[in-house]
């Protein structure tokens, strides 16, 4: 170990440096205190042996000055001090000292409270090493939580680009949506698009769970239903006296292909169409909340029998139900994300709450109930965090 001896009588300083050389150490000498400050303002010296009383800066002086200067290693430091006052070793220990011994000391004493010193250095470089490791791991990880970050927003990015674009595809329907996810990411998804000159499919669908998992499998979804109607699988068979194909037929599709196992979530869904020219459809429920069909008047009806969510189980049956939007009607498609909401109480804010914003909203335009349903989840659960994805999707006849 290096040790500075800081020492102003040269006899004193000569012997103490030849009995630590002789133990193995490396000495370095000063013959004052401001002698001593300058070898450690330029050296890496971990432990100093200083005597007390000395010219220009005393050894307290140099003590604080010591334990001044934040370096990233600790300097042991031993007084020095032909005095045994208490009061003195109290100022002593104050200026940082980390231990004393009266001049005229035993030589074994000395060889003893050196060893003490090194044990002490000894862990505190260990504890350095371990720090230093953290630090490295720390920087690891913000690293790769910054990588995440980053893939986050990349697949959010993706998956806003698959929701809808224009509520005007249809000169016959008045169409608004809300989308908030629980994460940068979500399972909700959402979509409407032509089936053929005169019919507008739609779907909502909400993947069990949240983060990565359930927004890959809802644009996996996404990408399957579009592939479907590129493909022409959502139109009729040739012969069939329908137009498209019936919403259940669809929904049993997706359930034979997307059987979970242990790997992918299941999925609960809406999925239907409407003719634009006289405002009948059919949909089919599966395992989703169930469609509100908001009259003009302000009635606001459920639709569906509830059916399996997609996924769960093989061979399960779906059904197709009817409806029919009158000019002013609205169908209302939407997560359990709504109605589960919790305020700081811990309330739901179930769907008596929407069926009454949808009835309140119906002499408004169709973006109106978007808006309305989104200030008052805000209020309903104050500063809480969204628990759970929020998806809203409303088609009403013109």
């Amino acid at each position: 170990m290096r040790i500075l001896i800081a020492e102003d009588a040269s006899d004193a300083r000569e012997i103490l440096g030849r009995l630590l050389k002789r133990w193995g150490h490396e000495v370095v000498t000063a013959s004052n205190g401001r002698e001593a400050w300058e070898i450690l303002e330029r050296e890496t010296i971990r432990l100093v042996i200083s005597d007390w009383m000395m010219p220009e800066v005393d050894g307290l002086e140099l003590c604080r000055r010591v334990r001044a200067v934040e370096r990233d290693h600790y300097t042991y430091f031993i007084l020095l001090t032909a005095r045994d006052d208490k009061d003195d070793l109290i100022e002593g220990m104050t200026a940082g000292a980390d231990d004393f011994l009266t001049k005229s000391f035993n030589f074994e004493e000395l060889r003893v409270r050196l060893r003490a010193a090194e044990r002490i250095l000894s862990l505190e470089s260990q504890l350095a090493s371990r720090n230093s490791k953290l630090e490295e791991t720390n920087r690891k990880l913000h690293a790769a939580l910054d990588r995440i970050e980053q893939d986050l927003r990349a697949a959010a990015a993706l998956q806003a680009s698959l929701l809808p674009k224009d509520p005007n595809v249809s000169p016959a329907l008045a169409l608004a949506w809300l989308f908030l996810p629980a994460t940068e990411i979500g399972g909700d998804i959402f979509d409407f698009f032509r089936l053929n000159d005169r019919d507008l499919g739609f779907y909502h669908l909400d993947v069990a769970g949240h983060g990565v998992p359930s927004a890959m499998m809802s644009v996996t979804l996404s990408r399957t239903l579009s592939a479907e109607l590129g493909e022409g699988h959502l139109i009729a068979p040739p012969g069939d006296e329908r137009r498209v194909r019936a919403p259940d037929a669809v929904v049993a599709d997706l359930n034979r292909r997307f059987q979970s196992g242990d790997i992918a979530p299941y999925f609960t869904m809406v999925y239907g169409y409407i003719d634009t020219d006289t405002g009948r459809g059919e949909l089919c429920q599966a395992g989703h909340p169930h469609p509100l069909l908001a009259r003009r008047d302000g009635r606001v009806e459920l639709v569906g029998h509830g059916g399996f969510a997609v996924g769960m189980l093989e061979g399960v049956p779906y059904d197709s139900v009817g409806f029919t939007l009158q000019p002013g009607d609205r169908l209302i498609l939407y997560s359990d994300g709504i109605t589960d909401c919790r305020n700081t109480q811990g309330e739901s804010f179930e769907i008596e709450r929407l069926i009454g914003l949808a009835g309140d909203c119906i002499d408004t335009p169709a973006a109106s109930l978007t808006t309305r349903v989104d200030m008052a989840l805000r209020d309903w659960r104050g500063a809480g965090e969204i628990e759970d994805d929020i998806s809203l999707l409303v088609l009403q006849r013109r």
